[in-house]
Parts: structure tokens; sequence; C-alpha cells
């Protein structure tokens, strides 16, 4: 799977929420976070990418050049979901804010945090 995403990122790191285990991408450069998941178009269903702004900050989504739609939660430094919000391709320039200054930002394929029972509050562990 490295060699097929190695496009858009070549460090991987697998993340833990509510037992479930989900593969990231990390962007953590800002070549990276710009590319973000644009052009992907078959994101396995427990893959996704992990923003990694290295501090917190206000942050803003949104779905220019990408082929499907996507989730994103945000999460603070310390590991906790503080929003989860549905991006969807038919709005590809509606902006997606974090509702707080947050460290990282998880996107991955829509729904995924729903079908898991992710929610705002919950905590992510590396």
């Amino acid at each position: 799977m490295l060699n097929k995403f190695s496009a858009h990122c070549t460090k991987f790191q697998n993340i833990r929420c509510n037992n479930v285990t989900i593969k990231a991408m990390v962007a953590d450069t800002d070549e990276t976070r710009q590319r973000g998941l644009a052009g992907v178009a078959d994101l396995p269903d427990d893959y996704g990418m992990l923003f990694d702004f290295g501090q917190e900050q206000p942050t803003t989504f949104w779905m220019k050049g990408c082929k499907q739609d996507l989730s994103v939660a945000f999460i603070t430094k310390h590991g906790v979901i503080v929003d989860i919000q549905e991006m969807s391709l038919r709005n590809p320039t509606t902006l997606h804010y974090s509702p707080v200054p947050v460290r990282y930002a998880l996107e991955t394929n829509p729904g995924f945090f729903t079908r898991h029972n992710i929610a705002p509050g919950d905590k992510i562990s590396f």
C-alpha cells in the first residue's frame, strides 16, 4: 500500500480510537498538508491522512482536487476529537473550519467515524 500513496506521503502511523486502528499517511510538511488527499479516488476503508500542524492553530479544509467525499476530525494536541465534519464533492469550495485551534486533523472515508462509533470527546492514541 505504501507505493500506491507514495506520491502523497511517505510517512505512515497507526492511530487508534475506540479499538479501531487507522493506517494514517502523515502530512507534516507544508507540501504534504497542501496536497492532502487530492487525487486519491480509492482510499481503503482503514486508511486516512493525519495532518500534523506542529502546534495548535485554527485550521480550514476544503475539497479542491479531491476525487471522493471525505470525513474530517479535528483533534487537540492532547488527542481529543473536538469536531467531526463531512465534506462533499458537491460543494468542493465549502470551507470546513476547526471550532477551536487544533494540532491535528484526520481525514478518512465519508462516514468512517459514524460507522465506528467515534465522536467528539473521544481520544486518539498514536
